[in-house]
């Protein structure tokens, strides 16, 4: 059985103090001196411990001012097709989607190829934002090849997400997704829309997905979440 040693403890002891409510998102945390003489422990040993921390999500250490307790971001796994995952389900986090606006337009040179079908080519493109709680976390542009034709109706969207609208209505079932990650800063147009700040990091997932894998993709979708809200993660095995 491995020892615990006293970055462990420094560990636990601070994570179980933020999970606690004895410090809250944004409060300062003491120096880190402070912890050397109350736990009479070294300087390199406070150190890692809050490294660590700050790795793990639950502090930030901004130079010239101080550690504090930082906000939780929404978590969720990449490698996923339904819009709702079991871990958001557990933690209580509801999906909502919001804003919506549906409209038909003819591909760009992008679109084409990624459809391939030809220039021009009439594509349904869906726009929305996504609330998790009632809290705006993302902007979603989604195009569809018109193969099927969708509700025109732009409130249809804001009542379920959408591939629970493909799948209820047309019998339209996501049987593969590849999905892209990237970042870049808020221009005004993403600020407000997302009521975030300009130049804040924005995080862009960018999806295709496909209802016959032999064929190209069904739908093409560019979301583009708060960085500071939101975070993907992966799992695995070997």
């Amino acid at each position: 059985m491995s020892k615990i040693t006293l970055k462990d403890k420094i560990i636990y002891i601070i994570r179980n103090q933020i999970e606690n409510g004895v410090y809250e998102v944004n409060d300062m945390l003491p120096r880190e001196i402070d912890y050397q003489k109350e736990y009479n422990v070294s300087r390199i040993t406070v150190r890692s411990a809050m490294n660590e921390l700050q790795a793990l999500g639950y502090i930030e250490k901004i130079k010239g001012k101080g550690t504090f307790v930082r906000k939780n971001k929404i978590s969720e796994p990449l490698l996923k097709i339904d819009g709702i995952s079991p871990q958001m389900k557990e933690k209580g986090l509801i999906p909502k989607v919001k804003q919506s606006n549906i409209s038909i337009i003819g591909a760009d040179k992008h679109l084409s190829k990624i459809f391939n079908i030809s220039l021009n080519s009439p594509v349904y493109k869906l726009d929305r934002i996504r609330f998790l709680n009632d809290v705006k976390i993302g902007y979603f542009t989604s195009y569809l090849k018109s193969d099927y034709p969708l509700s025109l109706n732009s409130d249809t969207y804001n009542t379920m997400l959408l591939y629970q609208y493909l799948e209820k209505t047309h019998n339209i079932v996501i049987k593969k997704v590849e999905q892209s990650l990237s970042a870049t800063l808020a221009d005004e147009d993403i600020a407000k829309k997302l009521d975030c700040k300009l130049n804040d990091a924005i995080l862009i997932l960018k999806r295709k997905a496909y209802i016959n894998i032999a064929e190209p993709p069904y739908e093409y979708t560019i979301a583009r979440y708060i960085g500071s809200e939101y975070e993907y993660y992966l799992e695995l095995e070997r």
